[in-house]
């Protein structure tokens, strides 16, 4: 029998609570975040605030201010600025799929060299934990950071309100979702060896 496919089989499959932690850690990245962050990568202010977008998007203000006023390489500082969030985002995306699903435990044929082997546990976990570090840790600041943000919004801040009423669900979901499926996968792995179950 081949030793990968007696590894994935070994691995009980993710309970229910574990699937549906591990769709809400790809969807609220990937569906939730990309969309809303795209128009805004193109220079387009979609639920944005117009009058400070534009300075905001060209690195003339708020937090943008320290890149490149030209841009880098001919990207605007707000559109790097957004794409390398964007790029995290979908990498957390797959990462928490990854957790539910069968190539999060041998790697897929068509990848070179590592093709149909088994993905060492500590690959995904390693981000998974320091991610959902990452995201607990900013969420416990939110409870005096949003009101205070909400409260001093103005017409010079682009993203205040939107980030409060749409991107915090979406921050919120993923942070409660992506350790979950985390621990599940850490639950079915910890006892797999290279050649099946490892015996205690």
């Amino acid at each position: 029998m081949d030793p990968t496919a007696m590894t994935q089989t070994a691995v009980p499959p993710p309970p229910r609570w574990a699937r549906a932690a591990g769709t809400v850690g790809w969807v609220a990245p990937i569906l939730g975040f990309v969309p809303l962050h795209i128009p805004w990568m193109l220079g387009i202010p979609f639920l944005a605030n117009e009058a400070s977008f534009d300075a905001w998007y060209h690195g003339r203000a708020h937090g943008t201010e320290s890149y490149p006023e030209d841009g880098i390489l001919g990207i605007p500082a707000g559109a790097m600025y957004l794409g390398v969030l964007t790029l995290l985002a979908i990498l957390g995306g797959i990462l928490s799929l990854g957790l539910i699903s069968g190539w999060g435990l041998v790697y897929p044929r068509w990848i070179p060299v590592l093709g149909r082997r088994r993905v060492p546990p500590w690959f995904p976990l390693t981000p998974t934990l320091l991610g959902s570090v990452l995201l607990v840790g900013y969420s416990l600041t939110l409870p005096v950071q949003i009101p205070r943000a909400i409260a001093e919004a103005s017409p010079d801040d682009p993203f205040t309100l939107t980030g409060a009423f749409i991107g915090l669900p979406v921050l919120l979901a993923w942070m409660i979702a992506l350790p979950v499926a985390g621990w599940s996968y850490y639950r079915r792995t910890r006892r797999v060896t290279p050649t099946g179950w490892q015996r205690h």
